[in-house]
């Protein structure tokens, strides 16, 4: 069995921001209108994980109350005005994000 590595941590379901993800043949409606804890930090997992700007050398996402969630991590960005609250707020009503991702420039390569 593989171990996971933080880029396959997840199944790579892209979801869009804002947009709930349809249900399945056997999830029930409710399940979809209120998802599960795990549900909703596995949306903000593979939304910010799949983002075309974002790489995560760590990235872990709790959720901390109804409609607060929170990350923590490492991002390797030359952005420093990357709004991670801003990209997930609205995944299944999240309207606070305790936002504690360190964001660290990328090592440049030698050679």
């Amino acid at each position: 069995m593989n171990q996971p590595t933080p880029q396959n941590v997840v199944d790579a379901v892209e979801v869009p921001q804002g947009v709930h993800p349809a249900p399945s043949d056997q999830a029930p409606a409710a399940a979809v209108d209120n998802p599960s804890p795990h549900d909703v930090e596995r949306a903000v997992m593979t939304l910010l994980q799949n983002h075309p700007s974002l790489t995560f050398t760590r990235l872990c996402v709790h959720q901390c109350g109804h409609d607060s969630i929170c990350l923590e991590g490492f991002l390797e960005s030359n952005d420093a005005d990357i709004d991670l609250a801003e990209i997930v707020r609205g995944i299944h009503g999240i309207r606070t994000v305790v936002n504690r991702v360190i964001n660290q420039r990328p090592i440049p390569k030698k050679g």
